[in-house]
Formats: C-alpha cells, structure tokens, sequence
C-alpha cells in the first residue's frame, strides 16, 4: 500500500486521491481496503455508499452510487495528517477553534450530537470549506471532507 501526502486539500482530496476517482483509480494508488461495507443511507434503494477503511494509514473513503461510484469523502484520524501545514488531530476544542482561526477558517458551526451512544461528542463544520471536525470527549479525532459545490445540487470536480 503506497503511502498518500499527507495535506489536506479542501475541495480537492489527499495528495494523489482527488475527488470524482473511481473505485479502480484509488485501488491503482492504494491498493484494497482493509474494510469495505456498502450501506443503504436514504429511502431510494439506489441511495447507496460504499465505504472502504485503510487502518495502517487512519484513512476512510466513501464512494455514492449517486454520485456514479466516484470518490466523494474522505476521512482522516492521524496527526500525520496536515491542515495548511498544522496537525489537528488530538487538539482539543478551544485550541481547535484558535488553530483554524489562525489559519483564516472563519465560517465554523459547532453542534452538539452527543447521545447516549456518543456522549460528549461535537461537531465544528466550515461550509465553505466543505469539512467537518468530530470531537469526542472535547479531542478533535477525526477530519472530515469532501467536493465544493457549484450549487446546492452540483459537485465542482476537482480538476
């Protein structure tokens, strides 16, 4: 399994996966997943997703069948990962909220979704930069991103 760069880019992807590959194009980079699960996430059948898991490198990706199959998350859970040069993971929330500050993040959202299954967990959201930031017990663990928007319906692919 090839080792990815590890920068986030925002409306891009991760080094060489780029939002809109298909299945193959990321199996030519890193090989098969550890884990691969389609799941059913709407009221149509064909609201499907499949989700493949890298575990040596703390990297999901998803791939819509809505979408054609075609790369549109990716998820990351290591501070090997870089966010405009910083590492996030394992900063907790105040430190977050000033660290994306600092890096010129400034449309954040934070909502609660703590439950009986996940206490203590939140979500900080930047619209504009299509990501997402889990935090469980007041730690960021995982970032979360995909594809901008032209519209409320259309995807900017990634050229």
């Amino acid at each position: 399994m090839e080792k990815v760069q590890v920068e986030i880019i925002p409306g891009v992807g991760l080094g060489k996966l780029k939002f809109g590959m298909r299945r193959e194009e990321v199996k030519a980079i890193l090989g098969e997943p550890d884990h691969q699960e389609v799941t059913h996430y709407g009221d149509d059948a064909s609201d499907q997703s499949d989700a493949w898991e890298y575990h040596p490198l703390r990297l999901d990706l998803s791939f819509e069948e809505a979408e054609d199959w075609r790369l549109t998350i990716l998820s990351v859970s290591s501070e090997d990962y870089l966010f405009k040069g910083s590492s996030l993971i394992g900063l907790n929330q105040e430190e977050l909220m000033e660290e994306l500050d600092v890096l010129g993040v400034k449309d954040l959202e934070i909502e609660d979704l703590s439950s009986e299954d996940h206490p203590e967990q939140f979500l900080v959201s930047s619209e504009e930069l299509g990501m997402n930031f889990w935090l469980h017990q007041d730690i960021l663990e995982e970032i979360q991103w995909g594809p901008l928007f032209e519209d409320e319906h259309t995807i900017k692919w990634p050229e």
